[in-house]
């Protein structure tokens, strides 16, 4: 990228920890509120799932509403990934661009769910089967969308084996781009909870939801750190003139 490409890295720590608050808000009301961890198995009945919804229906949709609130929490992290990742690319940050785009549009299938599940909870009196099917919707979209995930992490990982920075001071050291391919291999685990509603293969098995969920919390996690760990390095950088 040209060296005259700047960007705030005051602005750019904001922003990572903006991630990390709504991401803890967003936690609080899947997990406190809406109570969907773990999340109810794919086989129960409609009139198992019905009382999910119309059971402390109150708590459920105030937890849906922090949801939508917070659901975007990944925006501000992809947004800093992106501009870190163009600082060293050369010429057009393609691989920048291509995380940017899928990473920003891929949140629609982490608070979409949520206002799915308020659909569900907003009427507590109607037909449980119609419930089920609202409820069966809103989780398959929050487990089984792959298409823009993959090509998001594709462009980490190829800036992190191909970068020019030494790994100490990047937002993308080596060991972050082995994390995040095998977060890109797991994640094709997601689509195969359409043919299952028991087991390890359900969305709420091992390959489906488990696995995805503590590798991202893993993942999250470490690109954070990452990522504020280089923006300290390089206001260090703009401090000295170096």
């Amino acid at each position: 990228m040209d060296k005259s490409f700047h960007a705030s890295t005051r602005s750019q720590r904001f922003l990572v920890w903006l991630t990390i608050v709504l991401a803890v808000v967003f936690a609080i009301s899947y997990v406190g509120l809406m109570r969907f961890f773990p999340p109810p198995p794919a086989s129960l009945s409609a009139e198992e799932v019905a009382p999910l919804y119309s059971e402390h229906n109150i708590r459920f949709r105030i937890g849906v509403i922090f949801g939508l609130i917070s659901g975007g929490f990944l925006v501000p992290i992809t947004i800093v990934i992106s501009l870190q990742m163009a600082r060293l690319e050369k010429g057009v940050p393609i691989w920048a661009i291509l995380q940017a785009l899928t990473g920003v549009v891929g949140t629609v299938f982490v608070w979409l769910p949520v206002l799915v599940w308020g659909v569900a909870s907003f009427t507590a009196e109607r037909a449980p089967e119609l419930t089920l099917l609202i409820h069966e919707f809103g989780w398959l979209l929050f487990i089984t969308p792959l298409s823009l995930f993959p090509m998001q992490l594709l462009g980490i990982i190829v800036v992190a084996f191909t970068k020019d920075e030494p790994d100490g001071h990047s937002a993308f050291p080596r060991w972050m781009g082995y994390l995040t391919a095998w977060q890109l291999v797991q994640s094709f685990g997601g689509p195969i909870a359409v043919l299952f509603k028991t087991g390890i293969f359900s969305w709420a098995g091992l390959l489906p939801f488990w696995a995805p969920f503590a590798l991202f919390s893993a993942w999250l996690a470490a690109i954070c750190y990452t990522v504020l760990r280089a923006l300290r390095h390089q206001q260090q950088l703009a401090a000295t003139g170096g």
